[in-house]
């Protein structure tokens, strides 16, 4: 049971991200899912066909990704999301930006990002740790964007 419940979580996770990921054409009435997406999207089979297809379309999407995980997939995808549950919703909404920013990135912006943290990833324990202290330490300058408003003084004679 909890492990259905984690699937379905899992795949409204990924529909909450996929971004064109539908199959052709208008998504299938219920009666119509493989009998394996139904028991994956089971929790929704009262709503399924008052969905709008794009929402179903990200479903089915999200579930035939789930089913095509192995095991050891579909175990650290729940260890992921439960991770994610953990969040502070704030740390969430955080996040959640910082993944709407990368993906407007340009496909070398993307990749310059990723390159430097496999860099990351590659150091000794040890490096790592004194990194994310001196950048604990250090703060993030905030972004021009977030950066609070502040009234500028009035000028003499204006």
């Amino acid at each position: 049971m909890i492990t259905r419940i984690f699937a379905i979580a899992i795949v409204a996770l990924f529909c909450s991200v996929s971004h064109g990921a539908q199959p052709a054409g208008s998504p299938p009435e219920w009666a119509r899912l493989t009998s394996e997406q139904r028991a994956v999207l089971r929790n929704l089979e009262k709503d399924w066909d008052s969905m709008p297809g794009e929402r179903r379309g990200q479903l089915l999407a999200g579930a035939d990704r789930w089913l095509a995980m192995t095991p050891e997939q579909q175990s650290a995808a729940r260890e992921r999301f439960s991770a994610w549950q953990a969040l502070p919703e704030r740390r969430r909404e955080v996040l959640r930006r910082r993944y709407q920013e990368f993906r407007a990135m340009t496909p070398e912006q993307q990749q310059r990002i990723r390159d430097v943290q496999e860099r990351v990833r590659e150091l000794p324990p040890g490096r790592r740790d004194e990194l994310q202290r001196r950048w604990r330490e250090a703060g993030p300058e905030p972004r021009p964007r977030e950066r609070p408003e502040t009234p500028r003084p009035a000028r003499p004679g204006h």
